[in-house]
């Protein structure tokens, strides 16, 4: 049985949006469009109670010191995995894109929920509750599980039936926990009118697990009010909404186009069509109606753009031959996604000459877009056979049309290959213009592929000239230029839709049924969910870096706990480093106070790391790699051991250049970069490289290909004295920024200090201190 898109599963992002009810006198009607309806979310302001949730809007004045929240709907007990349905009745975690849960614990203040790290006292697990959904009876499936719970999950639904219990009746009415009650029906996106529970509070005090309610005091200056969860104010109901998307990819033709922002507009590349249809002969075939443009986006969905009606929408756009530039038209339209809730909202603008698009279309469609023009037009005419153009220029678009249809993969490999047999060959080359050249043509020849691959504002400079148009009967009319442009406008999800539609009829194709379907490889991985409340406490970073695949998650942390087994990593703090003060000297590194929001900012070098200097100590490679492991966990254990907090990395490459991307130090790199995405997920605040030089750009376009986007929106890249202040400025006090850098910090931070000095002391240096200076901190243990 087909599988109901509009359904919330485990791993999914939603948004909770409500109207406040002391806002609401002067609200208009919402909306149709749950794209348009704004969420809950927090008040950005950190006060003396720490930052709280709250129901927008917050006023004028406050306006911008609100964010709204997208929650991860993950279950607390781990044992339903990503991918499976939620009910209305299942006890279920909220993680915000921060990677903080609800949590009523706020000091000072009673019945305030505000998003604070996991696992902490006060954590609130909920339920959905919708008033006009009856219970079903639960599956035999959701028998077997409870059976085989573990004790730490029938504690918590001992405990979640003695909160019920111990509720008001009018309080918890009709609502029970995931463990002690059959669950309701499925959640879906669009459901209405519908209440949050808190089940559990881990605490001691059953009197905040109620209902979500809004709450102003008359003094307040937040307009909407804050989320309480003790009952006062005015409960809470709320529209399940999707969250927004971000579109990943788009596929046209042989083109990728792997950086997309919405309203970001894409030139329709007719010279690519052309070309494409005479190659596949589909002319006689229905020419673009064999075409797909396809939209991937990032939750897992897809959308695509099918010939037909590709087709019917570039004829609309044609105008007379010559007056393209003059006749601008806009057509808006959506498509559905296929296996997610909602649709994306297209708009193509612009006009084209009509013998190109009925060349396109096919004889059928000119003979149509012929007859729909005002005179002759379409019939009269005929094109000319225009100039072939130079053997050097047709050889260029040859080559460019082949690189088009290798796949990332495959060049990939090819390239790896020639690589390692260049850089090889490098090694025994005098340093001087020959060598400058091969390096400059290995870096050259992936960023010439990446520039023909994916779209940019140049690729028209990659496509062939169209042949010009002329005119046998009118003594030669000039050339029509073509400026169609697709936009890709907004993600929207219809609430009118999603009510009035059935399960059986929103649901995705056959073959792909499911947003969060496993593939074979993982399916054994997300088997084992069942093993993870006997498993250590599953970081929430691994499940985000996942997005919410359970499986993955677990597997990609066990392997990491192995790794830090066998690299003995609980040791390495009190384990002596007698190659420290040599690396220190020759690759300077350093950690130097804190960013804004309390984030630890590591500063490099890699331009200014001596690896001659380095051999002739006498370290290798592999103590290059102790040393980064090193100093990552006195990051994690001793300056910020908090294991949801990130890092603001400075990247300075002043005096790099191009002929230090070889050998060993990018080996050192890779391995670093590899070490980093594998065992430290989602600990990036920021990276900024600075100091970047004229040719670094060429380096980086050819490499953000390779990194996921949510690391590549990370990246800032500066060079120039002021704008690097301004950069660093946006992330870090000035006060905390180091002297070279225009901030006012000087000397070393008092992270490093107690860096070198612990350095000092297991080394057994002559001004070793006399005691450990991080014992106090944290404690020596014989397993990780």
């Amino acid at each position: 049985m087909a599988d109901d898109v509009l359904g919330v599963r485990y791993g999914q992002k939603i948004r909770l949006a409500t109207t406040s009810a002391y806002a609401a006198a002067g609200a208009s009607d919402a909306p149709s469009a749950a794209s348009h309806l704004l969420g809950i979310g927090y008040y950005e302001k950190n006060g003396r109670h720490g930052i709280l949730s709250c129901v927008p809007p917050l006023g004028d004045k406050l306006a911008h010191l609100f964010n709204e929240d997208e929650y991860l709907v993950l279950d607390p007990s781990e044992q339903r995995g990503a991918g499976e349905p939620v009910h209305y009745g299942h006890t279920v975690v909220l993680v915000n894109q921060h990677g903080m849960v609800w949590n009523n614990k706020t000091g000072g203040i009673t019945g305030y929920v505000g998003p604070r790290p996991r696992n902490q006292p006060g954590e609130m697990f909920v339920a959905f509750h919708n008033p006009g959904a009856a219970p079903v009876p639960s599956s035999g499936r959701d028998k077997d599980r409870d059976k085989t719970a573990s004790a730490p999950a029938l504690l918590s639904a001992a405990s979640t039936a003695s909160s019920a219990a111990s509720s008001s009746g009018s309080e918890y009415s009709g609502v029970g926990s995931a463990r002690s009650e059959a669950p309701g029906p499925p959640v879906r996106f669009g459901d209405q009118n519908v209440a949050v529970v808190v089940v559990e509070s881990n605490r001691h005090s059953q009197k905040f697990n109620k209902r979500l309610s809004n709450f102003k005091k008359p003094t307040s200056r937040i307009a909407g009010g804050y989320i309480c969860c003790d009952g006062k104010g005015v409960e809470l109901r709320f529209t399940l909404c999707p969250a927004q998307p971000r579109v990943e990819q788009i596929s046209m033709l042989n083109k990728l186009i792997t950086t997309y922002h919405y309203g970001q507009k894409i030139a329709l590349p007719l010279a690519l069509l052309e070309s494409s249809c005479d190659k596949a002969k589909t002319a006689a075939a229905g020419g673009l109606q064999q075409t797909e443009i396809r939209f991937t986006l990032s939750n897992h969905a897809t959308a695509v753009l099918p010939g037909a009606l590709l087709q019917e929408k570039l004829l609309a756009h044609a105008v007379p031959d010559g007056a393209a530039a003059a006749q601008e038209k806009e057509s808006v339209f959506a498509l559905p996604l296929r296996n997610g809730p909602g649709e994306l909202v297209l708009k193509l603008t612009g006009a084209a000459p009509r013998q190109a698009i009925g060349k396109l279309a096919g004889p059928g469609a000119a003979a149509a877009s012929g007859r729909s023009s005002s005179g002759a037009i379409g019939s009269s005419s005929c094109a000319a056979p225009a100039p072939l153009p130079l053997p050097q220029i047709s050889v260029f678009y040859k080559v460019v049309d082949g690189l088009r249809l290798v796949p990332v993969p495959v060049f990939a490999l090819a390239y790896a290959v020639v690589t390692h047999f260049l850089w090889s060959s490098l090694g025994g080359m005098e340093d001087g213009l020959k060598r400058e050249l091969v390096v400059l043509v290995l870096v050259a020849f992936p960023a010439f592929y990446v520039a023909v691959k994916v779209e940019h504002p140049f690729s028209s400079f990659f496509e062939p000239p169209s042949a010009p148009l002329v005119r046998s009967d009118a003594g030669g009319e000039a050339p029509a230029t073509a400026t169609l442009k697709l936009i890709v406008v907004e993600y929207r999800f219809e609430l009118s839709a999603s009510a009035s539609a059935s399960p059986a009829a929103l649901t995705a194709d056959a073959h792909d049924t499911r947003p969060f379907a496993a593939s074979a490889g993982s399916s054994a991985a997300a088997s084992s969910t069942a093993l993870v409340p006997s498993a250590p406490d599953l970081p929430t970073r691994f499940m985000l870096a996942e997005k919410g695949d359970g499986g993955k998650a677990l597997a990609r942390y066990t392997e990491t706990l192995a790794w830090r087994r066998e690299e003995q990593l609980s040791q390495i703090l009190f384990t002596p480093s007698p190659g420290f003060k040599v690396i220190k000297e020759n690759y300077p590194h350093y950690y130097h106070k804190r960013g804004k929001n309390g984030e630890p900012v590591y500063y490099e070098k890699p331009g200014k790391i001596n690896l001659k200097a380095l051999k002739g100590a006498g370290l290798s490679l592999d103590d290059l790699m102790h040393n980064y492991i090193m100093v990552t966990e006195f990051l994690w254990q001793v300056i910020e051991p908090d294991d949801n907090k990130k890092c603001i990395s400075v990247v300075d490459v002043e005096g790099i250049g191009i002929s230090d991307f070889r050998g060993e130090a990018v080996e050192y790199v890779k391995k670093a970069a590899a070490v980093s995405g594998k065992h430290y997920p989602e600990r990036c605040a920021y990276i900024i490289v600075i100091n970047i030089p004229s040719w670094f750009n060429v380096i980086w376009n050819v490499v953000k290909t390779m990194i996921d986007e949510v690391t590549r929106e990370k990246v800032v890249m500066v060079r120039g004295k002021k704008n690097i202040l301004e950069a660093l400025k946006e992330r870090i006090p000035l006060e905390n920024i180091p002297e070279e850098y225009g901030g006012l910090s000087e000397g070393s931070s008092p992270e490093e200090t107690m860096l070198h000095d612990l350095m000092a002391f297991l080394n057994k240096d002559a001004d070793a201190p006399a005691a450990n200076p991080i014992a106090h901190l944290i404690k020596q243990s014989s397993a990780e």
